[in-house]
Formats: structure tokens, C-alpha cells, sequence
């Protein structure tokens, strides 16, 4: 189980926030037309220039508006840096994007929103240690708010507007350092204010999953493709669960939800390689490369490899 944990837990984390990439420098990438050359010299100018990149949809430009509101006072300084942070976050400049959270949390500290936003982004970032410090402070004052005990998930108190976010990350920072039934519980508080949301049944079932736990995983997964029959990364986790309980034929149909039959029987492939099955992953791969209508080569990538794995494995 543990040896394919690591790979899978990228799975989980993508219920958050978006990956990290290269760091870039202030308005690197600017690409509107003419957007460097436009400076507004007073506020109305500064929210039609906002209001136009808008419209337009260019995150370059949407960047660069907002830096020129922040001259002007009549702004909430600290929301527009939450909202350079996000953009910067998008097009994954995660250190700037950092940058801006924790300017816009230096003008307002007491919005819970600006440190959970920048915790989830530590998430992204693999700084566990510190996005955790962050997400139990913003659990803490949401109780604080409710006036409950901070008695931790074991009993959350909740209601529609607690930070369901700061749970579910909870929850995933748990999952990563093997401690399961913590993980769960902090789903549940998640669950208690989003139900109806299927990435969050997903991740409880897969952190069912990960503890062996599997008809509690089942149940979990099959309410996550029940809310959203279109999620793929459910589907994906079901596959997961049945190929490892043993119900492969199900394992195969699960995958077949989002994909093509060749797209499965690779997944299933995948699947059976890194748990070591090599004769029955060389099988998927080739059933694989023989399902599809033209020539596929992330399967003939795979079974080129699986064949390599089985060699080394014999010596």
C-alpha cells in the first residue's frame, strides 16, 4: 500500500489549490497590448482600467490594473493584493503570489480569508509545517466566532460559513503524515458544511482507502460520483479501490466512466505496475495499445518500462 501512496496522494491535493511552478518577477509575461503604457493618474481611470482587463479576460492585464489601483486610496489595498495573489497563484508564480497574500494580511490581519488563502497555497507548495500553523489558526478563530471549545475535529462545530476549506486541507496534511483518523474527522467537519460537494467525498474516501478500510471507501466514492458524475478523479479512486480489493472487472469499468477503453486498460496498467503485478500490467498495457485506433504511446512508454521493472526485479 505505502509504496504507491506517494504517487497517489498527488490525486488528493488536487482538490485545493493549483501546483507550483517557477517563480517570476513583478509583471513578467505581459503580453495586452499596450497595457504597460497606460497609467492611471487618479481613481475612476485606475477602475475603468481594472473594469477593462476584466472584460478582457487577460490575466496580464488584470495583474497589472490592480497594481496600478494600489496608488490610489479610495481601494481596499488588501484586497487587491488577494486578488494580484490569486492571479499570480493561476499562472503559478507561487512566490510572488505569496508576496501579495502577505502584504494584503500585513494591511488587514484579522481576515481569516487572507490566511487561509495563503496556507492553502504552503500546501501547494509542500511547507506542510507552516500551512498547518496557519489552518488550525483559522479553525480556531471560526470556533472563537461559534463560541465552542476548541476541542479540535473530534467534535467540530460548524455552520454554513466555517472555513470548510481549512478542514479539507486539514484533512490532507493528516492523510500525508499517516495519522487517518484524524484526516477523517476534519472531512467530516468539511462535509458538515459542504455535503453536497463530491471532492470532498473523495478525499474521505480515498483516506479510507489509504487505511485498508475499503466497503467505508466505497461508500464514500460512490456518494462523490453520485453528487458529480462528471468527476473524474472520483472515478479515477474507485478504479483505485477495486483493482486493490480485487474486483478488477469493476476496477476497468470505473475508469471506462471518463475515458476511452484503451485510456482504462493503460490506468489499470499503471496501477497493476506499481503494485509489482509486471506480468498483469505488461498484459493491460498491450490489451491497451491494441484498444486504440492509432498508434498510443504513453502505453507503449509503460510497457516498455513494465517489461524493464520485471527484468530488474528477476536478477
Amino acid at each position: 500500500m505505502k509504496k504507491i501512496t506517494s504517487a497517489l496522494m498527488v490525486l488528493l491535493l488536487s482538490g485545493c489549490a493549483a501546483t507550483g511552478g517557477q517563480q517570476e518577477e513583478g509583471l513578467s509575461g505581459m503580453t495586452a497590448p499596450g497595457a504597460g503604457m497606460i497609467k492611471p493618474t487618479n481613481a475612476a481611470e485606475a477602475r475603468m482600467l481594472v473594469a477593462q482587463s476584466q472584460t478582457a479576460g487577460n490575466i496580464d492585464a488584470m495583474v497589472y490594473a490592480y497594481r496600478q489601483a494600489l496608488a490610489f486610496r479610495e481601494f481596499n489595498q488588501a484586497d487587491l493584493y488577494l486578488n494580484i495573489a490569486r492571479l499570480e497563484q493561476q499562472r503559478r508564480n507561487n512566490g510572488v503570489a505569496e508576496q501579495a497574500y502577505r502584504q494584503a494580511m500585513a494591511l488587514d490581519g484579522k481576515r481569516q480569508d487572507l490566511k487561509e488563502a495563503l496556507a492553502l497555497l504552503l500546501v501547494d507548495m509542500k511547507r506542510h509545517q507552516e500551512a498547518e500553523t496557519l489552518l488550525q489558526e483559522v479553525v480556531a478563530a471560526d470556533l472563537a466566532r461559534l463560541k465552542a471549545a476548541n476541542a479540535g475535529a473530534a467534535s467540530c462545530t460548524t455552520d454554513s460559513q466555517s472555513p470548510w476549506r481549512s478542514y479539507n486541507a486539514l484533512g490532507l496534511l493528516a492523510d500525508i503524515m499517516e495519522q487517518g483518523e484524524q484526516a477523517r474527522q476534519y472531512f467530516q467537519c468539511a462535509l458538515q458544511v459542504q455535503p453536497g460537494l463530491a471532492m470532498l467525498h473523495t478525499n474521505l474516501g480515498f483516506s479510507y482507502y489509504l487505511e485498508g478500510e475499503y466497503p467505508q471507501a466505497e461508500r464514500a466514492l460512490i456518494r462523490a460520483v453520485n453528487q458529480d458524475p462528471e468527476f473524474q478523479r472520483a472515478w479515477n479512486n474507485l478504479g483505485l479501490l477495486y483493482y486493490r480489493w480485487g474486483r478488477k472487472s469493476e476496477a476497468l469499468a470505473a475508469l471506462r466512466k471518463n475515458m476511452s477503453q484503451a485510456e482504462a486498460l493503460n490506468d489499470l496498467g499503471y496501477i497493476a505496475m506499481m503494485e509489482g503485478a509486471y506480468e498483469e500490467a505488461a498484459g493491460l498495457f498491450q490489451r491497451a495499445i491494441d484498444a486504440s485506433p492509432r498508434h498510443y504511446p504513453k502505453a507503449v512508454e509503460n510497457l516498455r518500462q513494465t517489461k524493464t521493472m520485471s527484468a530488474v526485479g528477476k536478477r
